[in-house]
């Protein structure tokens, strides 16, 4: 009896703890960034960090500032494969002003004898999109210092 009320008081506490979700408004402004410079140069440079990330670009678009990318999936603990895309959106604004978002998904994926199970999560992470928009905004600087 003792188990069975400790279960029930664990499941009770354990619903109020729902994580709570950006509205679109602080998605967007987590998610995007002005950097200073050409489109040319941060579309080129984005590619190249997201390369160095680990990311594989399987799309960019040039004339709609569109880069699409992936990880590789990884088997882990209890088959669960897990893999990671990433799409950036860019934009020329004003003469020397690019507007970007970039959003990252994480998934999990899991097989049985009961079908196919995937799970996708937004990730919310400011330090991984202020490391991601640093090293974008480095990278534009270097081309840029390099066209001269």
């Amino acid at each position: 009896m003792k188990k069975w009320c400790l279960a029930m008081l664990l499941m009770i506490m354990s619903a109020g703890c729902a994580t709570t979700q950006l509205t679109a408004l602080q998605r967007r402004t987590l998610e995007s960034r002005d950097l200073k410079g050409k489109y040319d140069d941060a579309f080129k440079a984005t590619i190249q960090v997201l390369q160095d990330e680990g990311y594989i670009i399987n799309n960019a678009d040039f004339k709609s500032g569109v880069i699409q990318g992936e990880t590789g999936i990884k088997q882990g603990f209890w088959g669960i494969m897990r893999n990671s895309e990433v799409t950036a959106t860019l934009e020329q604004f004003g003469e020397n002003t690019v507007k970007e978002r970039v959003s990252f998904v994480n998934k999990n994926k899991s097989s049985s004898q009961y079908g196919t199970k995937e799970n996708s999560t937004r990730v919310e992470d400011p330090e991984l999109f202020q490391r991601i928009y640093d090293d974008i905004q480095k990278e534009m600087f270097v081309r840029e210092n390099l066209n001269k």
